[in-house]
């Protein structure tokens, strides 16, 4: 599985058709690597619906994960 980590595009360029080459750039190197799923995640918060939306429209599916995190320094 294949992992898009992150990906941003700059506010000027946004709407623009960015986001959706660096994903397609990402889906080929992972099939070419022999991967048949790619991965990326994203905030469930208001300011990150737009990621949510541009993903599904380009056929990823939300998954229900339980990630659970531990703060060491409590």
């Amino acid at each position: 599985m294949g992992e898009v980590y992150v990906p941003a595009v700059d506010p000027r360029y946004q709407r623009h058709g960015v986001g959706r080459a660096l994903l397609e750039h990402s889906f080929a190197r992972s099939r070419h690597a022999g991967m048949a799923m790619v991965m990326v995640e994203t905030g469930d918060d208001g300011g990150h619906a737009p990621a949510r939306l541009a993903y599904e429209a380009m056929g990823f599916e939300c998954w229900p994960v339980a990630r659970y995190f531990k703060d060491l320094g409590r």
